[in-house]
């Protein structure tokens, strides 16, 4: 009998496992989940105002619409940093229904109609469990009235050396269908130490901004100290306050600095907006040039002593000077996938004559640009208009913009062999590193990270144009500085490791030389953002309109790289640069500046 019993409980099992699959099939499979986008009417609101949100079903891959397959519920958040700031909003939704068959919604989000002071700057976040939505988080700002802001221009610090120049900048989230008036006015006692201080500004009606004249602070050429100088401002418009009704400027005294030579741009260049050129065009029409040839001593006196001219890229008409030619992507940059390289979309040659670097947003991470040059990988690539060889200086102007918290803008000059990921870069020569403020770090680094010699100096008007610059003087020394004067010297018995004499830079022909990169990396190391960043640090950058970032977010601009040779700089005869063939094969390279 238990034979039979053990015969017959396979066939009951196989029975059994049968039915369980006939069972399942009579489920119905899962509703499919539909693309969608979310999309608001405005970036600013005030009290009263409706912010109304759009969630949209896409169209499918051959443009047909669609709709949901099913209810399911969107949630919505609106936060600055971790902090819940819903309740500027009465009501607010946290939760809404989309309904099955449709493919749109309207969510109204009002803005209280009393009660609001001041501003608050806030990520508003919509969320569907099991679906993806384009857009899903919005930088806004919900205020108490729409208010005018008043900064200086390209100077969030508001520091201004003493008989510098100034632009304000007054501007309004949305515009007004009035003129609105800005009284300006000095604290007394201050009067006298403005030059072409407009004593009002006006936005016109339909306008958002308006900027002032340049302001210049009289030198007294007594030591002072710094100062801390006060406008006092106010609106004409009483739905149109002020966000503060003064503007603090920091006066750096010119006579207390210790090296005075540190911010005056001239004592390199006694102009340093003339422009090298080696060709004539239309382009510089009007505009102050000089030509210049290899060979030429520096025009700075002192250091045409020592140092000749070898090459510059200058960043002219870039249709005709094929700047652009001579850069190369620098892809060792990548910080994925934070922080992606993008060098098409974040950089640009202007038609100023500038190379504009700049940080946006890349859905939920970063996106900026990293650029190179003279870097050589055993071909004769276009970027290769010198070579850095010891005997070489290396002068960049440059001004920074925007909030750069959380961003950091670097110029180096390294060894094509040490590309890393990690912040700081072995076998290199930082000649410009803006980790926070007006701090900038300048270093020189070994074999090792570990092995470096670095120096911080405050430069109170880094958003104004300073000559940032390297001196290769030969292979023991290496000499950095701003402006006129040296901040670090270097010499290879400070160091563990000295990879900067020429027998270091490469070890073929082809591939010898160091190369100079210009980028932005993160604040904090690796692939990743510091936790030490505040709340809503990047809240900012979220609210900009991409097609604005390289105006109004972060930026650093470079207006001409120029390359100096001294003596001690040997360049064999088969150790080429792209300017070897300007004859052997026309237009394919451009040897001009």
């Amino acid at each position: 009998m238990k034979n039979i019993l053990y015969r017959m409980l396979p066939i009951c099992l196989f029975t059994i496992g049968l039915t369980g699959c006939e069972d399942e099939t009579k489920y119905r499979p899962l509703p499919e989940a539909v693309p969608l986008t979310m999309s608001i009417n405005e970036k600013a609101f005030v009290m009263g105002e409706n912010l109304k949100v759009n969630i949209n079903v896409d169209a499918d891959a051959d443009g047909n619409e669609m709709v949901a397959n099913e209810d399911f519920d969107i949630y919505f958040t609106a936060k600055a940093g971790t902090e819940d700031v819903s309740g500027v909003f009465e009501p607010f939704s946290g939760i809404v229904t989309f309904p099955k068959g449709e493919k749109q919604i309207q969510v109204d989000f009002p803005v209280k109609k009393s009660g609001l002071t001041g501003s608050t700057a806030m990520e508003f976040v919509a969320f569907a469990r099991g679906y993806k939505m384009a857009n899903s988080s919005q930088a806004i700002k919900v205020s108490d009235y729409y208010r005018i802001s008043m900064s200086l221009e390209n100077n969030t610090e508001n520091v201004v050396t003493e008989g510098g120049k100034f632009v304000l900048v007054a501007k309004i989230d949305k515009p007004s269908s009035v003129p609105l008036e800005i009284t300006v006015t000095p604290k007394e006692g201050e009067e006298d130490l403005y030059e072409n201080l407009p004593p009002t500004l006006t936005i016109p009606a339909g306008r958002t901004s308006v900027k002032s004249a340049a302001v210049t602070i009289k030198q007294d050429y007594e030591m002072t100290g710094d100062l801390q100088l006060v406008l006092n401002l106010q609106s004409n418009s009483p739905i149109n306050p002020m966000t503060e009704s003064i503007l603090t400027i920091t006066m750096t005294d010119l006579e207390s600095i210790a090296d005075p030579n540190l911010y005056d741009i001239t004592k390199v260049y006694e102009n340093p907006n003339i422009m090298f050129i080696s060709y004539d065009d239309d382009w510089f029409t009007g505009q102050e040039t000089v030509k210049i040839t290899e060979g030429m001593a520096h025009p700075n006196a002192e250091l045409g002593n020592q140092w000749k001219f070898d090459y510059a890229i200058e960043f002219h008409n870039n249709a005709i000077s094929g700047d652009y030619l001579k850069l190369g992507n620098a892809t060792d940059a990548n910080r994925q996938p934070v922080l992606n390289i993008n060098w098409t979309k974040y950089a640009q040659v202007t038609n100023e004559g500038e190379l504009n670097i700049c940080v946006g947003v890349e859905g939920t991470n970063y996106g900026t640009a990293a650029i190179h040059c003279c870097k050589s990988l055993a071909q004769m690539w276009a970027q290769n208009v010198t070579r850095i060889y010891p005997g070489m200086r290396i002068e960049v102007k440059v001004r920074l913009g925007g909030n750069r918290t959380g961003f950091v803008p670097m110029i180096e000059v390294k060894n094509p062999s040490t590309a890393t990921t990690s912040k700081e870069a072995k076998q290199s020569i930082c000649i410009l590193k803006n980790v926070s403020g007006t701090a900038i770090t300048q270093s020189v680094r070994g074999e090792t990270i570990s092995d470096v010699k670095s120096v911080v100096t405050a430069i109170p008007k880094v958003e104004d144009y300073n000559i940032y610059w390297m001196e290769l003087v030969d292979e023991n020394t290496i000499k950095l500085g701003i402006n006129g004067s040296t901040t670090l010297e270097v010499s290879k018995d400070m160091l563990n490791s000295w990879p900067f004499t020429k027998a270091s830079t490469g070890t073929s022909v082809g591939a010898k030389g160091l190369y100079l990169i210009m980028r932005w990396d993160l604040f904090g190391e690796s692939n990743t953002i510091s936790p030490d960043l505040p709340a809503g640090w990047d809240t900012e950058l979220k609210s900009i309109d991409p097609t604005k970032y390289a105006t109004e977010g972060p930026r650093m601009i470079i207006d001409w790289i120029r390359f100096y040779v001294n003596d001690n700089y040997k360049r064999e005869s088969n150790e080429l640069v792209n300017r070897d063939y300007k004859e052997t094969i026309p237009g394919k390279y451009y040897p001009f500046y």
